[in-house]
């Protein structure tokens, strides 16, 4: 089942983003959690980095009915840096919605060939309006409201705080919508509540003290059909 089928099927997923530059602790975090229908495991940025497609390859040889998400944050080679991460088991992956039309395009043409999905990554977007029609004319299936982690250091911003955003977000792209940055499992409800179909919690989860107490209040939080 495909991850645009999962959001039709469960309504709401949890995403956790595993953004660890040693997979040991991922994998930790990864067998700690009930791997349901409505949870995607991320491979994030920095674990790809360091650990390489393997860390897709990993998340995905669970035991489970969880989907596995690839942050390859993608800028050129769109077919081939998919083509990578889906055959090694991804069911989706992140595209820069800062590069060019023709490299979101050929992510997406990728991702369709597998059946699988692309998120439009709005980190570092000024203009949010453009940056969604451009990811609606790519086709992409899912628009990521992402508030980086430097942003949150620095200026206390999250997307808790965004809500508002998220319902315009949600009624200007008229699809799935995932949202990203600084978000507690107790925030869960609220954010879902505005618009979000996968809600992205890192550290939330991930340095909490009990990662799978954690995890489980963010699902109860969900109001997931699943």
């Amino acid at each position: 089942m495909s991850l645009v089928e999962r959001v039709e099927k469960c309504n709401k997923l949890l995403q956790i983003a595993l953004d660890f530059i040693d997979i040991n602790p991922a994998i930790s975090i990864a067998s700690s959690v009930e791997r349901k229908e409505n949870l995607i495991l991320e491979a994030g940025t920095p674990l790809i980095k360091s650990y390489g497609i393997n860390s897709v390859k990993i998340l995905r040889s669970f035991n489970g009915n969880h989907l596995v998400f690839a942050d390859l944050k993608i800028m050129d080679v769109g077919a081939l840096e998919a083509n990578l991460a889906f055959s090694n088991g991804a069911d989706a992956v992140s595209v820069s919605a800062l590069t060019n039309l023709e490299t979101i395009k050929e992510t997406v043409e990728e991702a369709n060939k597998w059946g699988g999905a692309v998120y439009g990554d709005l980190i570092g977007v000024d203009n949010i309006e453009q940056g969604i029609k451009k990811l609606k004319d790519a086709k992409v299936h899912v628009a990521l409201l992402h508030i980086g982690i430097d942003v949150q250091v620095k200026l206390g911003l999250t997307a808790g705080k965004a809500l508002d955003l998220i319902k315009k977000m949600k009624e200007s792209f008229g699809g799935i919508i995932a949202v990203a940055g600084g978000i507690k499992p107790e925030e869960v409800s609220s954010i879902a509540s505005a618009g979000a179909d996968i809600i992205i919690i890192g550290g939330g989860i991930t340095k909490a003290k009990d990662p799978s107490y954690a995890t489980n209040l963010a699902i109860k939080n969900l109001n997931s059909k699943c």
